[in-house]
């Protein structure tokens, strides 16, 4: 059967809310990224789904959000990604297989996906936290991410909050915030302590604040670690998230 593209998008909507954390980028992706202008599913009900960007000139490169109950669903929409350059996220580390059989390159990551549960929230908030004012975004874009310009997406992400930082003589040396929020989850992200100032429990601080303010609005706070960072790891786990599951985010040249 041929893919279909999907012109009414609340006709996926209980496919992907079946599991909203895990699902999480794929539904932000779909109902409220503007820039996935194309939505694709195997079949209706669906079993796999592709939420896609195309490029906007020659040699950008195409974004996309996959999901699907297993790698044979997922093929066949994998196989309508044009060839070149593209950046994208997976759901379940098994679905990197029918993207590397059609890459020439691979630089996947695969990061654990946690949730947190308001019953098993520690709240280890010992130092005052503020706001970030917009004006720090190209300092927090430089070290969360130097080979992308992320200046503008930290910035809007800092003016859209919420937002928590930690400051030491008027100078910012920590920060938290979010990338997105969906009608039921909140994805933390950007969590950094400068050097020099780690070690203090500043992270666990502005971590608290997050969380208290993502649980206050009945919603599930959850985030991507990096499979390797075992220090984030150890973090995120004092403050009560749980694992859920691997997924991985990625750079490919496809052919």
């Amino acid at each position: 059967m041929e893919p279909l593209r999907v012109e009414d998008r609340e006709a996926v909507r209980p496919f992907l809310d079946a599991a909203p954390v895990e699902n999480a980028v794929v539904w932000d992706r779909v109902f409220q990224n503007p820039d996935y202008q194309e939505v694709y599913v195997d079949r209706l009900p669906p079993r796999a789904l592709l939420a896609m960007t195309r490029p906007g000139s020659h040699g950008d490169a195409t974004g996309f959000a996959l999901h699907a109950v297993d790698p044979a669903a997922a093929g066949p929409l994998v196989r309508l990604l044009p060839p070149g350059p593209a950046f994208g996220h997976v759901t379940d580390l098994a679905l990197l297989d029918p993207v590397k059989a059609r890459a020439e390159k691979v630089d996947a990551r695969p990061a654990w996906l946690y949730r947190l549960d308001a019953k098993d929230f520690v709240d280890q908030q010992r130092h005052e936290v503020r706001p970030l004012d917009p004006r720090w975004a190209p300092m927090i874009a430089r070290l969360w991410d130097p080979d992308w310009p992320a200046e503008g997406y930290v910035r809007r992400r800092i003016e859209k909050g919420p937002s928590f930082g930690v400051y030491v003589d008027g100078e910012l040396v920590g920060w938290d915030m979010t990338h997105f929020e969906t009608d039921r989850v909140v994805m933390m992200g950007f969590l950094h302590v400068l050097e020099g100032h780690r070690g203090k429990g500043y992270a666990r601080s502005m971590g608290s604040a997050l969380v208290r303010w993502i649980l206050d609005r009945g919603k599930i706070p959850a985030c991507h670690i990096y499979a390797d960072n075992a220090a984030s790891i150890e973090l995120t786990e004092r403050l009560g998230f749980h694992k859920v599951k691997q997924q991985a985010w990625g750079d490919f040249a496809l052919r």
